[in-house]
């Protein structure tokens, strides 16, 4: 049988969700854990990557167990986890069900702090800034909206085969404590939501304005781009799936 499970970690540690060689990752743990409790090797499809320090609110993957072991999993997996990774929820799907090309859209948040505040440092940039344009980074995430070329704001050696995205929603949101960047697309290519914040935090500076968004997408030229903000901003919030 296949399940889908849902997992809410705390990147800081970890080389990213895939599994490497030689690194601690994410995705490792949980299988060391499934082999801990049902005593052979169980691999886990998430829906995607995230890069090291990256945390996720949401990271969907898939996996076939036996169906005696469901329960184990069910009751018992979060007690064979480290801390700082959960499992969120369980759920039985189609066998043919794929965590990854399944997925219709993804959802990122990017955290911005004003000052510095050693208890936040771990989940969002802390520049040292206290003042944004925030309306001039609204007027940028805008123009991000739709189907375009990313290649400008992508790293390169991902093995793509195109650079397209759509781009189903952003937002910018103000409040005490910083800046809130959102972003929600059918796919993402590496390493853009990154280098999409740290663009966006340069526009709200006033050193580039909000149009050398569209410029980006229109020329694919990575030289107009912000800077590839830090891993511990960023947040994978969500992943959406077709209904059943």
């Amino acid at each position: 049988m296949r399940l889908l499970i849902r997992f809410e970690f705390d990147g800081t540690v970890y080389s990213g969700w895939q599994i490497q060689p030689r690194d601690i990752t994410v995705q490792g743990e949980i299988e060391k854990a499934l082999q801990q409790m049902c005593g052979r090797h169980i691999s886990i499809t998430g829906a995607g990557r995230t890069d090291a320090g990256v945390h996720a609110a949401c990271m969907p993957a898939h996996l076939d167990i036996n169906p005696d072991e469901l329960g184990r999993i069910e009751n018992g997996l979060n007690t064979m986890l480290p801390r700082n990774i959960s499992c969120v929820s369980v759920e039985q799907v189609a066998d043919d069900f794929h965590a990854r090309f399944h997925a219709v859209s993804r959802s990122y948040e990017y955290h911005i702090g004003s000052g510095r505040h050693p208890l936040k440092g771990r989940y969002e940039y802390q520049p040292g800034v206290f003042n944004l344009d925030t309306d001039a980074m609204r007027t940028a995430a805008e123009l991000s909206l739709g189907h375009s070329n990313w290649r400008g704001f992508a790293r390169e050696g991902g093995g793509n085969t195109t650079w397209d995205m759509n781009v189903l929603s952003t937002s910018v949101v103000e409040n005490n404590g910083g800046w809130t960047l959102t972003i929600t697309a059918n796919r993402f290519l590496r390493g853009v939501v990154r280098i999409w914040s740290g663009t966006i935090f340069r526009i709200g500076t006033g050193r580039i304005s909000p149009e050398t968004v569209k410029s980006i997408l229109d020329t694919t030229d990575k030289r107009l781009a912000g800077p590839s903000l830090p891993a511990s901003g960023l947040i994978l919030t969500e992943v959406r799936y077709p209904p059943p």
